[in-house]
């Protein structure tokens, strides 16, 4: 078919907001990349178990990254000019959605374990006992919500009733989730918080900061999705923002892993220090040199295996009678 007879159309609100999407994920996923190098470089002592949990998550992302690229390359340059073509479900567009879903049940259920280890309580079974079923519930809806539409062979059923009902259940969902577990971290963590010791309550502090900023993003992204899809049901507005929400995920799991040794260092200029280099603590030496009524003090600061990097001589005029005086 020609691409000259439909030179008049207008994508913008209809490819438009998922390319925009796809474009949002892959900046967050170089940032996904960089935390990966910085996390295997820096905690080299974690867990297999736990270094396995990182490397399922970059698979997945890497996963969804391909599939979301795919899916615009089919309507956009592969088949260019195919109006049809434009109407027509691929696989690879709702298999990111899938990979997406999956990603919040990995990182999700990642923090509500974290909730349930900080919990020495009589109930510590709670909270996860309540979230646990809408934290799965979002794959089963996100599956359900692909093999309909995949079935259906057509976008138009993308947007209808029933599948609009189930995509918003699958974001609100995993929307109040988000927040249930930023509140539940921090009720706990300030639990904790003694009153004692200054920096065990600094170090409580900077964990419920981490802890509501991590789980915002992900809850606003979906949230606004949630929106999205509301106001505007025909057209693919919140794929723009629904998009990059897997790549958020990641990124949320890999802030809080590679944020411990901030947490636990009590002087922040620590916090970027490769961990195979001391750490910079300056030590200071004074000495003194008498003669002509004069008091000279020679300040000089060192960093360990470090030549000096600042010498200051201070002369100051010692009166006659001190015991200074020559």
């Amino acid at each position: 078919m020609s691409a000259s007879l439909f030179t008049g159309i207008n994508l913008g609100l209809s490819d438009g907001p998922v390319l925009a999407g796809v474009f949002i994920s892959l900046v967050f996923y170089g940032v996904t990349i960089m935390q990966i190098f910085i996390y295997y470089v820096r905690y080299p002592k974690d867990k297999a178990i736990l270094k396995l949990l990182v490397a399922v998550v970059f698979l997945l992302e890497t996963l969804h990254k391909f599939l979301a690229c795919a899916g615009i390359w089919n309507y956009l340059v592969q088949h260019y000019g195919d109006f049809a073509n434009l109407s027509v479900n691929h696989p690879p567009l709702l298999l990111a959605a899938t990979v997406t879903s999956f990603l919040s049940l990995i990182v999700q259920s990642f923090f509500v374990w974290r909730i349930w280890s900080l919990n020495n309580g009589r109930f510590k079974w709670a909270i996860p006992a309540v979230l646990m079923p809408f934290v799965t519930a979002q794959p089963v809806l996100s599956i359900y919500f692909t093999v309909k539409a995949m079935n259906a062979g057509s976008t138009s059923v993308n947007t209808g009733s029933l599948l609009n009902k189930v995509a918003n259940a699958s974001n609100g969902t995993a929307a109040a989730v988000d927040i249930t577990i930023a509140i539940a971290m921090c009720i706990l963590l300030a639990m904790g918080r003694t009153g004692f010791s200054e920096s065990t309550d600094r170090m409580i502090l900077r964990l419920m900061v981490i802890s509501v900023n991590t789980g915002l993003w992900t809850a606003l992204f979906a949230l606004v999705a949630v929106i999205l899809l509301v106001v505007s049901p025909t057209n693919p507005l919140y794929a723009g923002v629904y998009t990059p929400l897997g790549t958020l995920y990641c990124n949320t799991l890999l802030a809080n892993l590679n944020v411990r040794s901030y947490v636990r260092s009590a002087d922040n200029s620590e916090v970027y220090q490769h961990a195979s280099l001391p750490a910079f603590r300056p030590r200071t030496e004074l000495s003194t040199t008498e003669g002509n009524n004069t008091l000279q003090f020679n300040i000089t600061t060192r960093a360990p295996g470090v030549n000096d990097v600042e010498s200051d001589s201070i002369e100051r005029k010692a009166p006659a009678d001190t015991p200074f005086h020559a």
